[in-house]
């Protein structure tokens, strides 16, 4: 997730929304360099607390993941994030 520190009225125009989106495309670079061409999605999310999600598509979604709208993580954030800041 891509956001400002603090509340803003609009995502939209504000002025720090071209720089989260170079936020975007650095992640989405980083991504490739670990995983290599894989489809991912994002979205902003508009208002006060704007931001921008960024989900790479790693694995095959199944039934616990559509049914219940509960996602299984394979691997420890702190480790994801990790190596993506050495990306």
């Amino acid at each position: 997730m891509i956001a400002p520190q603090g509340e803003e009225t609009d995502g939209l125009r504000s002025e720090l929304l071209a720089p989260a989106l170079h936020l975007v495309a650095e992640a989405v670079r980083r991504l490739r360099r670990l995983e290599g061409a894989l489809p991912w999605n994002a979205w902003l999310h508009n208002g006060r607390r704007w931001h921008i999600e960024v989900v790479p598509r790693l694995a095959i979604l199944a039934g616990l993941e559509l049914g219940a709208g509960i996602y299984v993580n394979s691997l420890p954030p702190e480790q994801a994030a990790a190596a993506l800041r050495d990306a």
